[in-house]
């Protein structure tokens, strides 16, 4: 079952929008249409215009340009959907020329880069000067991960878990997608939702910390993926000069050079999250198992090892009963009809054996989790599927 993207938000219409400068966080964890950030970055660059001195107003401007960034599939030439757009470079020059030393400038400093280890003395000193700032914990592990500095992780990550600032249901789909996994396996992750919470559950509860978790965003920084490779004795592999707007080769060449060259005893993972394209020359050596794709050149039978896992270890009911209001409930609704492929599995066992309440109870989940996401297409299509 392929992940059904979320470009449909890029069809609201501007009117639906605020009129007003609103606080700004990250897109992967409250996603909103292009338009709605391009709206807000002129309306805090006006805000700017009024007092050029506010660290607010510099971070929230700063944010909104990177959501349009990414939201826009982190084009280079991003910049053309308005005149007040401008490159994280370009905003650093001038945070630089109005609030040098501050938090804002220090974290923006690191920010701009996304992730690696580029101006990490400056994250650190943000970090210190204000460890509670949101968001800031994601920011020094990328920094951490980047540089392999596991300890540093560690540290951070129970910082962060005390924070509760990550979706509680995030981290039970990440104890699920851990469940899927043996004991010093592999796992390919590739967006902040599937890739920070499970290293949370490793480093703040001790779950499966054995398991690599090797996020693909990190494999396009070249020590990273030395490292990394050297530790799975794969080849080195040379990218180049990393294109912005040809990202998505590099990440199929690193998962392919990965998938073809390994030949270690650790069981490979492609996380269902991962874009299809990634590993589509592959799929016919990856099999469902659990909320994970697992790699083999001969045929797996996992039937018994998905309805165990369905039965007995997988913590669902937080699909149905959640009763908060969740930022990023429009990721978590999407990510989570990657259960779908699991449910059907032991809706088919259910019915050969004639358990008709089981496979109905299988069935009405995979119906409501389509449902959640409001498309009443992919609904039916679920729907057919469990016929």
């Amino acid at each position: 079952m392929k992940t059904i993207k979320t470009l449909f938000l890029l069809l609201f219409p501007l009117s639906l929008f605020a009129q007003t400068a609103e606080h700004q966080i990250s897109f992967a964890r409250d996603p909103k249409p292009l338009a709605y950030y391009v709206e807000q970055a002129e309306l805090w660059w006006k805000a700017i215009e009024q007092d050029d001195t506010s660290e607010e107003n510099w971070y929230n401007y700063f944010r909104a340009c990177r959501n349009a960034h990414g939201t826009a599939d982190w084009r280079s030439d991003f910049t053309k959907e308005s005149p007040y757009l401008k490159t994280g470079e370009d905003i650093m020059a001038l945070i630089a020329k109005n609030i040098p030393n501050t938090f804002t400038y220090y974290y923006i400093s690191y920010l701009k880069n996304g992730i690696g280890t580029a101006n990490s003395s400056d994250i650190l000193k943000a970090y210190k000067m204000n460890p509670n700032f949101e968001g800031i914990h994601s920011s020094v592990i990328s920094y951490a991960e980047s540089s392999l500095d596991r300890d540093l992780r560690k540290k951070v990550n129970k910082e962060w878990y005390n924070t509760n600032y990550v979706s509680y249901q995030l981290l039970n789909y990440a104890y699920n997608v851990l469940m899927s996994i043996d004991d010093n396996a592999i796992l390919f992750t590739q967006h902040d939702n599937d890739t920070y919470p499970v290293w949370l559950l490793q480093d703040a509860k001790n779950i499966k910390p054995d398991v690599m978790v090797i996020s693909i965003d990190f494999l396009l920084l070249e020590n990273y993926r030395e490292t990394i490779f050297k530790a799975l004795n794969v080849p080195p592999l040379d990218l180049g000069e990393v294109d912005l707007d040809e990202y998505h080769l590099n990440w199929e060449k690193v998962v392919s050079h990965i998938i073809t060259n390994y030949k270690g005893e650790k069981p490979i993972h492609v996380g269902m999250t991962l874009f299809n394209h990634l590993y589509e020359d592959f799929e016919d050596q990856l099999f469902v198992c659990g909320l994970t794709l697992q790699y083999s050149s001969t045929p797996l039978e996992l039937g018994k090892l998905n309805r165990y896992l369905y039965e007995d270890v997988f913590l669902l009911d937080y699909i149905r009963h959640n009763y908060t209001v969740d930022p990023n409930q429009l990721n978590i609704n999407y990510q989570n009809i990657n259960y779908v492929s699991i449910l059907k599995r032991v809706y088919n066992q259910y019915q050969e054996e004639g358990k008709t309440t089981e496979a109905e109870q299988a069935k009405n989940l995979a119906i409501y989790i389509a449902k959640q996401i409001n498309n009443p297409a992919f609904s039916e299509q679920v729907l057919a599927e469990f016929k």
